[in-house]
């Protein structure tokens, strides 16, 4: 089979629908994560993070015309690097070949040395891909089907960077670590301070949130910073998915100096427009929540030890709802991703890739 690959115009009502019509051709719908409009926003130039960066949307075709592979190109101009993301293909590496390639070009015209995905976009929307323990998807994870490390690999991409969810059963009540329970007390002892928000206090959080988020997340890859206005609208959402006692903030001396945000696994819910019909089931899941989505944890690292107090804190919580858990998407080798080991059932694992532009290519 011949594919073609070109770059197409977001503003082209029939080839932004070839582009956004593919994933519902490769998933089952529960493993379906897109979200139609905000793609489209992105491919437009329209979303609130847009102003950041160039977005360029290829398509590969097979010789009957018929949609084989997509992604996004994201030119940042401050970065040596290209990012493709939006990255969906089916099981034939011609096809992603083509598009790949198709790909480094718009990064060689750019000026860039590398092209490293999947990012979409940006790292505030999704980055990474999954590589094993297949089967529906969790709120928040970079989902995929299980050929696509393979397509990445046959295509002279390489691992950049490695990230671990840990599976955890229910917590049993009575159950202590012993290197986790006696921080909590340690911590509360020296007049340090943990809560959970309400409704009503959720927006004060969320600016602390990103203000910790901005200094502790900088060295993440793909990390881009933003202002709290543009993070706030990307974020407030959560404050109708959360379950407000499963969000621990840490404060000393009136400070807010750690956090640690989970949320509900609804799954793909939250994907598109918030309707009155999606909200509905939303309300059903966190009524009844069979399983929590560890997200966030951030401590300022002058306050050593704390992150074991606040995953202390969030696991008494845990064991008293009586639910499974994921600590999600933690980079592997950090700390964090051995606490409480013994109560891990499942490793999920993902990878960032990266492909180097050769000098010759990018001087012709």
């Amino acid at each position: 089979m011949k594919y073609t690959a070109k770059i197409i115009h977001a503003d082209n009502r029939k080839e932004l629908s070839e582009f956004l019509s593919l994933p519902a051709k490769i998933y089952k719908k529960k493993e379906l994560m897109q979200d139609k409009s905000e793609e489209t926003a992105l491919l437009r130039g329209r979303h609130i993070l847009s102003r950041y960066f160039k977005v360029f949307p290829v398509i590969v075709k097979d010789e009957n015309g018929q949609t084989a592979g997509r992604c996004a190109v994201t030119i940042y101009p401050d970065r040596s690097c290209a990012y493709f993301g939006f990255f969906e293909c089916i099981n034939d590496s011609d096809a992603a070949e083509k598009l790949l390639d198709c790909a480094e070009s718009i990064a060689v015209i750019e000026g860039k040395d590398s092209l490293v995905g999947p990012v979409d976009c940006s790292f505030w929307i999704r980055y990474r891909l999954k590589t094993d323990n297949f089967g529906a998807p969790y709120t928040g994870e970079p989902y995929n089907p299980d050929y696509y490390a393979g397509l990445l690999e046959n295509c002279r991409f390489s691992c950049c960077g490695e990230y671990i969810s840990n599976q955890f059963g229910r917590i049993p009540e009575e159950y202590r670590d012993g290197k986790f329970s006696r921080r909590l007390p340690q911590f509360i002892q020296k007049g340090y301070e943990l809560k959970s928000p309400d409704r009503s206090t959720f927006s004060c959080v969320l600016s602390e949130i990103y203000r910790l988020i901005m200094e502790l997340y900088s060295d993440f890859q793909t990390f881009s910073p933003i202002t709290e206005e543009e993070f706030t609208a990307l974020y407030s959402p959560l404050k109708h998915i959360a379950d407000f006692s499963m969000v621990k903030m840490a404060y000393f001396k009136g400070e807010a100096v750690g956090f640690f945000v989970s949320i509900p696994d609804i799954g793909n819910a939250a994907r598109g427009s918030l309707t009155p019909s999606k909200l509905l089931r939303i309300l059903r899941t966190k009524k009844k929540c069979r399983r929590y989505i560890l997200l966030y944890l951030g401590i300022k690292p002058e306050h050593k030890g704390l992150g074991k107090a606040l995953t202390d804190e969030l696991c008494r919580t845990l064991a008293v709802n009586g639910a499974d858990s994921v600590g999600a998407l933690i980079r592997a080798g950090k700390v964090n991703g051995s606490y409480f080991s013994k109560l891990v059932t499942e490793k999920y694992t993902y990878r960032l890739y990266s492909r180097e532009i050769s000098r010759l290519k990018a001087e012709n």
